[in-house]
Parts: C-alpha cells; structure tokens; sequence
C-alpha cells in the first residue's frame, strides 16, 4: 500500500473522530443551555411566590377587623345569657317571698341586683328591702329602698317603703319626708297618707295628724277611721 493512501485514511479517521468531538460537545453545550433556560423559566414561575409587603398588611388589618365583630357577637350572646340568669333569679326569688321564707329569697335578689338593666334592679333592690324588713333589719332595708330611690327618684312605693322602715325604728321626721314624697308622686295614695298621719301623731302634731284623717276621708273611710282611733 502506498503511503499516500495511508495518509489519506488516517486523516479520514481523524476527521471521523474530530466530528464526533464536535458533535459531543455541541450536545453538552446545548444541554447546557437548555437547562439554563429551563431554570430561569421555572423562577419566573415559583410556585412558592412571595406576597408583596403591602398585601401582608392588607391582610392583617382584614383579619384584626374582624376580631371585633367576634368579640362583639361574643359579648352579645353573653350579655343576653347573663339577662337571662337575671330574669331568672328574680322569678326565683319572688317564689320564695310569695311562700314567706325571705332569706332564700334574698340569696337570689343579690344576684338579680347585678343586672345593667335598671328596670330589674330597682324591682329587685325594692324586694331586697321588703325582705330585709319582714326579717326585721330595717336598717339594710333603708339601704335597699335608697338605692331604688337613686335608680327612680319618682318610684312611689320606694318612697312608702322607706318611711315604713324609718316608722319601724322610730325615726318618725324621716318617715314624714319619706311619706310626702310618694304623696308627691301619687297624691291618692291611701296608706301613705294613713302613715304619714301616723307619723305626725308619733312626733306629737296633732294637728297635721287630723289634716289626713281629712283628706282620707275622702280616700278610704275605713283607713281614715282607723287613723282617727289612733289619734284619740
């Protein structure tokens, strides 16, 4: 074989050989590339985005909006439950003042007094002082009748009531200004007018005694007749 033709073939192979080269790196290169390519695109596309700052805040300030409502509602369904206890302490308690046994009624009028609803807690305060006086402490009665007072200053049978309990302890010029004030309030109210007359005698006014036996003659003849007995 001449040497030409050996020449020839093994510049063939090389060249062969040189392709194949080329070929394998141009593959790694492109490879290369595409995974360049391929991870820029999945950053674009992170699933794991981030919220910009400002709809972070957003959120939270959502979210503490709507604790309040919450905290609202919440208080609304115990508030409503509390008036509920209320209520029912209060049914309770006038059980067991119809049936005469005042000290347990009592335990249940210190529960009805805590209402916010002053409608209740005058009611109850005033069933606090009849309880107190039917078991004989006119003193804590006074109490309880002043605070209706301080609720209702024009609620009349608190007014009567605390000049009975003043009668009960001799306290007599109380229980004269007591007796005027629910006949302020209610000018025909009978027993008042009976008590403030009695009221009067006690303290020696005779006279201011005799002015109510007339005026409740024109009330109550049995009461004013009553009353007369009393004075003579």
């Amino acid at each position: 074989m001449s040497k030409n033709v050996i020449l020839s073939l093994i510049i063939g192979i090389l060249i062969v050989v040189l392709n194949w080269f080329a070929l394998g790196i141009g593959t790694f290169l492109l490879t290369i590339y595409l995974l360049v390519k391929s991870n820029t695109a999945l950053k674009e596309l992170d699933l794991n985005f981030a919220i910009p700052s400002e709809k972070i805040t957003s959120l939270v300030s959502t979210e503490e909006n709507k604790m309040p409502i919450t905290e609202e509602v919440f208080g609304q369904e115990s508030k409503a439950k509390k008036d509920l206890d209320y209520d029912e302490a209060y049914k309770k308690a006038l059980y067991f003042i119809d049936k005469e046994e005042h000290d347990k009624a009592l335990l249940y009028l210190e529960i009805a007094i805590k209402t916010d609803r002053m409608s209740l807690k005058e009611k109850a305060y005033l069933n606090v002082g009849f309880c107190y006086g039917s078991l004989g402490n006119h003193v804590k009665a006074i109490d309880a009748f002043e605070q209706v007072i301080r609720i209702d200053p024009e609620y009349t049978s608190a007014h009567y009531n605390l000049g009975t309990a003043y009668n009960s302890l001799s306290l007599y010029k109380d229980a004269i200004e007591a007796f005027k004030q629910a006949i302020r309030i209610e000018p025909d109210h009978t027993n008042a007018h009976f008590s403030l007359g009695f009221s009067y005698f006690k303290t020696g006014d005779k006279r201011s005694a005799l002015d109510e036996y007339k005026i409740l003659k024109e009330l109550d003849i049995d009461l004013a007749n009553k009353l007369f007995d009393t004075i003579y």
